[in-house]
C-alpha cells in the first residue's frame, strides 16, 4: 500500500506537523508513505533531505495556482502509484478530489483537525460523499452532524517516543532554574485567544501556594508585549521565563518542567502539546477542553480542572506539584505511549485497509 499525505501548510505547526508525523509513523511500520506540502518557505529547507517529502503545492491559493498544484500532484501520483491520497486541510481535500479523477483514481482519506472545519453545508458534504476514509483528531469531533452515518477513525497526533522521552538533558541550568524548584510550562502561539492570560492568572495563584515556583513560556507571536504587560500587572516579575520559540530542543524544555498548563486548543484540536509533554514525563493541568478527556483517559479526574477558571486550574496544578514527582512522571509517560508511532500506524493502516 502506498500513501500520499497532503498538508497545504508552510509552517511546522498544526495539521502540517501531525501529517508529517503520520507519514513517519507509516514509514517506520514499513508502509511507503510520502508527504506533499507548500514549497518556498523554511519548511522546505527543513525537509530538503527527505526524499519522501515533496514541496509541490503552490504558495498561493487561487484558481491558477490550484491547477498548477493539481498537475504537480497528478505527476507525483502517476510516478509513485499511490493507492490513497490523505488530505489534512480543506484545500488539500479539493486537490485530492481533482487528482483522484485521473486514470489511476486513488482513494481519498481526510482528517478533520478542528470543529470549525466540520461544517454541515453543501461543499463539505460534497467532499465527504467522495471520501473513502474519514479521520478526526479527537473523539468528540466524531459526533459532528456532518459525519453522521459515517465510519470515523480517531487519529490523535502520533508521538515520536525517541524524541519525547523523560530520559535526557533539560534546560534548567540554561535558564538559571534550581534543580528542585517547581517549574510550570505553557506552550503555543502568542496570539489573542490562545489562553496565555489564563496561564498567567493561574500561575499567579499557584505562586500564592508555592512562592518558589516559576513559569516557562515557550512560543512567540504578536501578542507577547501584551502578555508581558499582563505578567507585570500580576507582579510576576522574574518568575516568568520567556523562552521564545523552540523546535529541535523542545523535548529538553518539556523535560525541565513539572506541570504543563494547558488552557486553550491550538489550530489543531488533537492537543499535540499535551501528548508531547506527557511523553517527556510532564504532568498536564488542563481546562475542560473538548477532546482532552480522550487524550488523558483514566488520568482525566486528576488532571482536568473542574471548570475553565484560573482558580480551579491552580488548584489542580498545586495538587500535582504536591505528588511524588517520579511516580507522576512514570504515570503520564505510560499514558503517552498509547500515541506512539507503532500504534498510530496501525490505526491508519487498518482504516485504509477497511476502505480498500
Amino acid at each position: 500500500m502506498k500513501i500520499l499525505h497532503l498538508a497545504a501548510g508552510n509552517r511546522w505547526t498544526g495539521a502540517a506537523a501531525l501529517a508529517f508525523a503520520e507519514v513517519e509513523a507509516l514509514r517506520a511500520a514499513g508502509t511507503d508513505a510520502h508527504y506533499a506540502y507548500v514549497g518556498g518557505y523554511k519548511l522546505q529547507a527543513k525537509l530538503a533531505r527527505r526524499d519522501f517529502a515533496h514541496p509541490v503545492i503552490a504558495r498561493a491559493q487561487n484558481p491558477v495556482s490550484f491547477l498548477r498544484s493539481e498537475a504537480a500532484l497528478d505527476r507525483l501520483v502517476t510516478e509513485h502509484g499511490f493507492d490513497f491520497i490523505h488530505a489534512h486541510l480543506t484545500y488539500d481535500h479539493w486537490l485530492a478530489r481533482f487528482v483522484a479523477r485521473g486514470p489511476r483514481r486513488p482513494r481519498i482519506a481526510r482528517t478533520f483537525h478542528s470543529r470549525r472545519t466540520l461544517r454541515n453545508e453543501p461543499f463539505t458534504r460534497s467532499l465527504l460523499a467522495r471520501t473513502d476514509s474519514v479521520f478526526v483528531v479527537n473523539d468528540e469531533l466524531a459526533s459532528s452532524a456532518v459525519l453522521r452515518g459515517r465510519e470515523v477513525t480517531i487519529a490523535p497526533p502520533p508521538l515520536d517516543t525517541d524524541q519525547f522521552t523523560p530520559d535526557g538533558p533539560d534546560v534548567r541550568a540554561q535558564y538559571g532554574i534550581a534543580p528542585g524548584a517547581p517549574l510550570l510550562v505553557a506552550i503555543g502561539k502568542m496570539a489573542w485567544g490562545r489562553g496565555f492570560e489564563d496561564v498567567l492568572d493561574t500561575f499567579a495563584l499557584v505562586r500564592e501556594a508555592r512562592d518558589d515556583s516559576r513559569l516557562l513560556l515557550i512560543g512567540h507571536g504578536e501578542h507577547r508585549p501584551r502578555l508581558e504587560e499582563h505578567a507585570r500587572e500580576r507582579s510576576l516579575g522574574d518568575a516568568v521565563i520567556w523562552a521564545g520559540y523552540h523546535e529541535d530542543d523542545l523535548a529538553e524544555h518539556y523535560r525541565a518542567a513539572d506541570v504543563l498548563l494547558f488552557t486553550a486548543s491550538g489550530s489543531d484540536e488533537g492537543h499535540r502539546a499535551v501528548i508531547e509533554a506527557m511523553g517527556c514525563g510532564v504532568a498536564p493541568a488542563i481546562f475542560p477542553i473538548e477532546g482532552i478527556r480522550g487524550v488523558l483517559g483514566e488520568l482525566s479526574a486528576r488532571h482536568v480542572a473542574a471548570t475553565a477558571t484560573a482558580g480551579d486550574l491552580a488548584a489542580t496544578a498545586v495538587s500535582l506539584l504536591a505528588q511524588d514527582r517520579d511516580r507522576l512522571r512514570h504515570e503520564v509517560n505510560r499514558r503517552a505511549e498509547v500515541f506512539g508511532y507503532g500504534k498510530a500506524a496501525r490505526r491508519l493502516i487498518d482504516a485504509y485497509s477497511t476502505a480498500s
